[in-house]
């Protein structure tokens, strides 16, 4: 992988990412043009502002951190309480299945090592697993019309689990006063790698939450996956 393909990989999977987000709540009926036009103009503000180097200052903490925060918060509380909750109506292959957009996540990411952009440890050779999720997530999306309730419950509850292993690597590998792993992890304050928390990580995270609303607190399934063809 060439270089200048790097930077454009991160770049293409957050703009498919919230594209995605604005077609699933197509799907099931539900106004996308708010909640993905406030996430894809804080997305272009962030990025602008890492792109002048604003978030690579990690002293005492992370600059970016209350970007992160409010990422990951906002999208959880529209998830559960607003209208995103509309999407747990998704059929539950699309839910999961979705989850093995990870695989190109860590690919970039190991690229990203290799490269000698992000530390060691934020790749499958390192401490970071989650490709792990995105593998299973096709054979587990594929069954889970067949499976107990409780195998998907175990799977979503084991990704979220590495996704949060992940967060934990990167968050002790900064450069603050609560560093615990080294080399240093600064590469995510840089444009557009500041993506990978802000708008991958939390789409992650999200799809998560929504799985276990899903099971655990469901709304009437839309009638099929794909819209019906009408008999000829």
């Amino acid at each position: 992988m060439l270089f200048s393909a790097l930077p454009a990989s991160f770049i293409a999977l957050s703009v498919v990412m919230l594209a995605f987000w604005a077609f699933s709540l197509r799907r099931v009926g539900a106004s996308s043009a708010l909640p993905v036009g406030i996430a894809s103009a804080v997305a272009l503000l962030t990025g602008a502002l890492a792109s002048q180097g604003v978030f690579m200052d990690f002293d005492p903490l992370p600059r970016a951190l209350p970007v992160f925060l409010l990422s990951i918060v906002a999208a959880i509380l529209w998830g559960t309480r607003g209208k995103g909750r509309e999407l747990t109506r998704l059929p539950m292959i699309w839910l999961i299945g979705f989850q093995s957009f990870r695989i190109l996540v860590e690919l970039a990411i190991h690229e990203a090592v290799a490269q000698g952009v992000a530390p060691p440890q934020m790749t499958w050779t390192g401490m970071n697993w989650d490709v792990l999720v995105g593998l299973s997530a096709i054979p587990v999306a594929a069954l889970s019309a067949r499976l107990p309730k409780w195998v998907l419950l175990v799977w979503n509850g084991l990704s979220l689990g590495l996704l949060a292993n992940v967060v934990i690597v990167a968050a002790l590998s900064m450069p603050t006063p609560f560093q615990q792993i080294t080399p240093d992890n600064v590469w995510i304050g840089a444009f557009p790698y500041i993506w990978l928390p802000q708008v991958l990580v939390t789409t992650a995270a999200l799809g998560h939450v929504l799985v276990f609303l899903k099971l655990l607190r469901p709304l009437p399934e839309l009638a099929s996956a794909t819209p019906s063809i009408p008999a000829p």
